[in-house]
């Protein structure tokens, strides 16, 4: 594994991009120490040296030359590229943002320093945003006064938090705990302690913690 993120604690799809990152990182670097050995050998084995006369090389009109090389080299290339092509537009459709009925939809707005999260009853968090664990949380992310960036390393995901403007965020914790959240955009002198806590709990405890909330009454003029 090259990434440094705990692999079993990324969502489903983070998992997918993370290793077809891999599969890019270890096919490519693998070519590159095939080529840049096979130059290397080619170079010293053809230098020049004292003495040695350098063999007059010609391709007469005609002649094939080395084609079985050529074409031996196009198949495993030709091969390891569909691979990788076919991996990467197999997960393309990961990028969108689903919306099942259960999904729990979570306001998130940012601003200097810290994170608020608002759900869907209206109740508001000034420290923590709770979910519960295998369950499609989407965000809906802003910012009150300059760009922050929402970040959660543990699970790879990560948004930027604009004024006036709300961009979406989904994830999908697949295991239980607290997980840091951070700004990755630096918003001023208190950006480092801009930290809040992703806790993921399991499906019956969120369901206690969420029945004990405080309802926020309407805003006026609402239904």
């Amino acid at each position: 594994m090259l990434s440094w993120l705990p692999f079993a604690a990324m969502p489903p799809t983070v998992k997918i991009f993370t290793t077809l990152q891999n599969y890019y990182l270890i096919l490519g670097g693998a070519a590159s120490v095939i080529v840049i050995g096979y130059m290397v050998f080619q170079i010293a084995k053809n230098r020049e040296r004292p003495g040695r006369q350098t063999p007059a090389y010609h391709h007469e009109e005609g002649e094939w030359g080395n084609w079985k090389g050529v074409l031996m080299l196009l198949c495993v290339t030709g091969s390891v590229l569909a691979f990788v092509e076919y991996q990467t537009f197999a997960s393309a459709n990961l990028v969108a943002i689903p919306d099942p009925p259960s999904a729990l939809l979570v306001g998130v707005t940012g601003q200097q320093y810290s994170w608020s999260f608002t759900y869907p009853n209206g109740y508001t968090d000034f420290q923590n945003m709770t979910v519960p664990v295998d369950s499609i949380v989407i965000l809906n992310i802003t910012s009150r006064d300059v760009t922050h960036g929402l970040y959660i390393p543990e699970l790879d995901v990560a948004k930027d938090a604009q004024p006036g403007v709300y961009s979406e965020l989904w994830f999908n914790a697949t295991q239980t705990g607290v997980y840091t959240i951070q700004c990755r955009q630096l918003c001023g002198v208190g950006h480092a302690l801009m930290l809040s806590k992703l806790v993921v709990e399991s499906v019956a405890q969120y369901n206690a913690w969420y029945a004990k909330l405080p309802v926020a009454p309407p805003a006026k003029g609402g239904a």
